[in-house]
């Protein structure tokens, strides 16, 4: 409490104490009436310049945002392709698997069939003969 007591005897003692200093005065510089026109036109257009600069900017970021989503629809787009190169080979592998299975055997060859056909033919044709006889 004592402490308390005498920061507050003391605040308003040393706000008194301290010198106050008067602020320095600049010395006065003269613009002649052109000179203040041309100073107001260039900060006139220098704003506009910065009002066109910052739309160009929010342009600009509307686009790379646009250019970031068709990336990542491109990288979506080269992902289902390759998913779809992969069905491709896969299909592939199945369809030489499947020839593997669907090859003709030996006793399927024409050739057989023909010259089972031919002897055929013959041996009626001689049996023919022989019961004519």
């Amino acid at each position: 409490m004592k402490t308390l007591l005498t920061i507050l005897l003391l605040i308003p003692v040393l706000a008194l104490s301290q010198k106050v200093s008067k602020p320095k005065t600049k010395p006065d510089t003269c613009f002649t009436q052109e000179e203040i026109l041309d100073i107001s036109f260039t900060i006139d257009s220098l704003t506009e310049l910065v009002g066109l600069q910052e739309q160009t900017i929010k342009h600009l970021d509307f686009l790379v945002l646009d250019l970031k989503h068709i990336i990542k629809l491109d990288s979506l787009h080269i992902n289902y392709q390759q998913v779809q190169i992969d069905a491709l080979h896969k299909n592939v592998d199945l369809y030489i698997e499947r020839e593997k299975y669907t090859k003709p055997k030996w006793y399927d060859n024409k050739l057989i069939y023909f010259t089972g056909g031919v002897i055929t033919s013959m041996l009626t044709a001689k049996l023919i003969v022989q019961t004519v006889k």
